[in-house]
């Protein structure tokens, strides 16, 4: 599941800045979104807190609330998480490079374990 979920967070930082990639992924755009939301649930929900406390566990909350705040802005046309997505952009617009830089590491950090582990 490591690997869906690093997918995922290069998926929300593809479609998050300005890349050659986002003109084709903005057609697919909310289906995305709602994907790695999900996938951002399932990483805090099931995993993050079955394992706090663990260093991936930890790592799995962290980067799923990261997952999940960063993929609302992407939503904006969903009409089920419109409402959501009206209230994080009263956030600051630094909060969202904040949390894209965190998910950036966040990724980064998944990446560099999975291909580790391929090693060994």
């Amino acid at each position: 599941m490591g690997i869906v979920v690093c997918v995922c967070m290069i998926l929300i930082l593809l479609m998050s800045i300005r890349t050659p990639l986002k003109r084709k992924l903005d057609p697919h755009k909310t289906e995305l979104a709602v994907i790695t939301l999900l996938a951002g649930l399932w990483n805090t929900g099931w995993y993050g807190f079955q394992n706090l406390g663990d260093y991936w566990g930890n790592a799995a909350f962290i980067s799923g609330l990261l997952m999940m705040l960063t993929s609302l802005p992407l939503l904006e046309n969903h009409r089920m998480l419109m409402t959501l997505s009206k209230h994080y952009k009263k956030l600051p617009p630094l909060f969202n490079r904040i949390a894209l830089c965190a998910l950036c590491v966040c990724a980064a950090l998944y990446a560099y374990a999975l291909i580790l582990m391929q090693f060994d």
